[in-house]
């Protein structure tokens, strides 16, 4: 892993966060942009794990087939810890 200290750092940050601050604190920390690419990566997620095809996801989403194609690896080599809140 090539960010220990800052995947802790945030890691940390968010556990802290109370459940009815999450949103106003996610808000806080990321711009709008970086939230809507964090919520298509849940969605693509969710879509693979349907079993939906890759560039069906893409038009969908409307998406690149290689930003899609990050999500598939994620999937198929990541440590899957993601697919338990999916």
């Amino acid at each position: 892993m090539l960010f220990p200290e800052s995947l802790k750092l945030v890691t940390d940050t968010l556990w802290r966060i109370k459940k009815e601050d999450l949103d106003w604190s996610l808000e806080d920390l990321f711009t709008p942009s970086e939230i809507i690419e964090i919520a298509d990566r849940i969605l693509i997620l969710k879509a693979l794990k349907e079993g939906k095809k890759q560039r069906a996801i893409a038009e969908e989403l409307w998406l690149s087939v290689t930003t899609v194609s990050k999500g598939s690896r994620v999937l198929k080599y990541g440590r899957r810890k993601i697919e338990k809140v999916l």
